[in-house]
């Protein structure tokens, strides 16, 4: 086997394994510090505060990313980030309060911007064009497993005690093993344009990076609060978790298929369904959560077209941006997730206290009908 082929390869798994960290920290660090929080009486503005302080790191540490890159090895960067991860949730089981948990989980948020800008730009750089859509299928897929892990471990552990913090460590631990495969002397390169900052970026590409920041928004905001709004609807919690394990799972599942079609039609067009499909759903959600057998069909359809979102823009990103322009346009996709789960949890958190904890669904749509008009003239402009 060609040596380059090889490395190039094992370096793709490391990365594709990367975002099942990442998201799996998300997906258990949002359902479990809520359900705990919620337990010791916290109103949910100061719980969505609490998950902002997470995204705020990733803001601050994302121009940072770019130049750490290119002094050291991404797959470095990423295999140290998991191994503090794993530790970091120890420390916050230990000490299970909401003010200790708001500079914990700015630590925690920013050494997962440390392992998901670099498993992003790797992700980008080392796919081909002709292939792109499917790797990126495959590194979505395996990022929403991720995802679908943490609350089917709540669902195993419950929410109370040490147990779910260890294990989700111990998680962390196995789902990073890859990484240590991966080519640790990777550089990210240096030729192309010089790259603008972040606000730069965004100036560049804003379908791409606004395209993030809501998907992120209406994500973190479910996995912060799915379990309470659901509670609110009258289904228990169990019930409530595995539900977002099937939103998850839907996610894993309908991208791949969903990835390929993105390689055979007009990006653009399908990201515009998928925004579509989502707003629709989350109008439906209320009064299907009732009907468990339709409940959870309709959290797979509904986790395959929110998640496909986030895996267009990560394609279009790719299309658009090359060289020393992709660590730094995959830095400013990044701080745009930041930025949706610093405006999402808030909101939505804000929200349910004002209008009730049923009302989580509507909030979310109604973020996405302030968006919705962007995909739209970004389309029609591609078919003209």
């Amino acid at each position: 086997m060609n040596p380059d082929y090889a490395h190039r390869r094992r370096s793709l798994v490391g990365v594709i394994t990367a975002m099942a960290v990442v998201n799996l920290v998300y997906g258990i660090t949002f359902p479990l510090m809520a359900l705990v929080l919620d337990g010791q009486g916290i109103s949910k503005t100061l719980i969505g505060l609490s998950t902002m302080s997470q995204a705020a790191a990733i803001l601050l540490m994302a121009p940072l990313a770019p130049r750490l890159m290119r002094r050291f090895a991404p797959a470095r960067l990423m295999q140290t980030s998991a191994v503090t991860l794993a530790l970091l949730f120890v420390v916050a089981g230990l000490v299970p309060n909401v003010w200790f948990w708001f500079p914990l989980r700015f630590v925690i948020g920013a050494f997962n911007a440390m392992l998901w800008v670099s498993s992003e730009t790797l992700i980008n750089d080392l796919a081909d064009e002709r292939r792109r859509g499917r790797i990126i299928g495959i590194y979505s897929s395996v990022g929403s497993a991720g995802y679908a892990l943490g609350p089917l471990l709540l669902i195993a552990t419950g929410s109370e005690g040490m147990l779910p913090f260890y294990s989700t460590s111990a998680l962390i631990l196995c789902a990073a093993l890859p990484l240590f495969a991966a080519r640790d002397h990777y550089l990210m390169p240096v030729t192309g344009e010089k790259p603008a900052g972040v606000w730069g970026m965004v100036m560049l590409a804003p379908l791409i990076m606004l395209t993030n920041v809501v998907v992120a928004a209406s994500i973190e905001s479910q996995v912060t609060f799915f379990p309470l709004f659901g509670l609110s609807l009258g289904i228990s919690e169990n019930f409530a978790l595995w539900l977002l394990t099937m939103i998850g799972v839907g996610s894993t599942v309908l991208i791949l298929p969903l990835s390929w079609l993105a390689d055979h039609v007009n990006r653009l067009g399908l990201l515009l369904s998928c925004v579509v499909f989502t707003m629709l759903g989350l109008l439906a959600m209320p009064h299907v959560l009732a009907y468990p057998v339709m409940a959870q069909i309709f959290a797979l359809a509904f986790g395959g077209a929110e998640g496909m979102i986030y895996a267009l823009g990560l394609m279009l990103l790719g299309e658009r941006f090359k060289g020393s322009m992709l660590a730094a346009a995959s830095t400013t996709f990044t701080a745009s997730w930041a930025a949706g789960i610093l405006l999402g949890p808030f909101v939505v958190g804000a929200g349910m206290d004002w209008f009730g904890a049923d009302s989580m669904a509507l909030l979310v749509f109604g973020l996405f009908a302030l968006y919705l008009p962007v995909p739209l003239i970004a389309w029609l402009r591609s078919t003209q």
